[in-house]
């Protein structure tokens, strides 16, 4: 099989960063810049997404985390910190049940524990079928409006613009099998308690697809955890406000 992309920078102690949909490893650059002196940052393309785009999809979440295992084991990373944005956390909590003992800090990022419940399944395949009848174009202009904060549409056009060139780069069959495997994933709330390795919980305030309280609710969960919620940012705050994701992940390098 074809081996995922990974963009990698910096040395050290290394973090895995699982990128958001319907994005890729470009929405890390924020961090591969203001962290490479930390650490040595490995950054994958999901199938179907970014430099990864020409590998065929996955629709298991599951088998994405052994994929994403296999490659870091094969370049010699035995232990490592975690960060996931949105799909990229739900692909941490399945590295958590697929590979223990690998993760070794974590940073959830506008993630959440809990499955789907029935309207949102409805709704994700409902997307699914959409891409695959017209293509993902329209979500170039459509995901941006109710993803990112008010202030990141007005002040941050050059945020937007990226963005929007990572949705463009991604592929239908990609966009489809993912939304498919957010759809089937399991409930991750059980191994919240059982989480022993340092975790911080950062959250972009203005999020309109998981809130405040479902993430503060996660963070308490999980013991010791600690909770960064980043104003004016929504569902992407390495993006939208990096500063306050960089010192965050900064601090769990030192720490886990």
């Amino acid at each position: 099989m074809t081996p995922i992309i990974f963009r990698r920078f910096g040395a050290g102690a290394p973090l895995i960063m699982l990128h958001a949909f319907p994005l890729n490893s470009g929405m890390w650059q924020p961090q591969l810049e203001g962290l490479k002196e930390a650490g040595r940052l490995l950054a994958p393309d999901f199938p179907g997404f970014g430099a990864s785009a020409g590998m065929p999809a996955v629709d298991n979440l599951d088998d994405l985390a052994r994929m994403i295992y296999e490659e870091t084991k094969a370049q010699g990373v035995d232990t490592a910190a975690v960060a996931g944005c949105s799909i990229g956390g739900y692909l941490a909590f399945a590295l958590l049940r697929v590979a223990p003992g690998f993760v070794s800090s974590l940073a959830l990022i506008n993630t959440k524990a809990s499955a789907d419940d029935d309207q949102a399944r409805a709704n994700r395949l409902t997307l699914a079928a959409r891409v695959k009848r017209e293509g993902c174009s329209f979500l170039i202009d459509e995901w941006p409006q109710t993803a990112l904060s008010a202030e990141t549409m007005k002040h941050r056009p050059g945020v937007v613009a990226a963005i929007q060139t990572m949705i463009s780069e991604a592929t239908p069959d990609g966009v489809a099998s993912a939304q498919i495997a957010m759809a089937r994933r399991p409930d991750s709330t059980g191994l919240l308690n059982e989480i022993d390795v340092p975790t911080v919980v950062i959250h972009g305030l203005d999020d309109r697809f998981v809130s405040e309280t479902q993430a503060r609710a996660m963070t308490g969960a999980i013991p010791g955890a600690k909770f960064v919620g980043v104003p004016g940012a929504g569902h992407i705050p390495g993006m939208e406000q990096p500063e306050p994701v960089n010192a965050a992940l900064r601090q769990l390098l030192s720490t886990g």
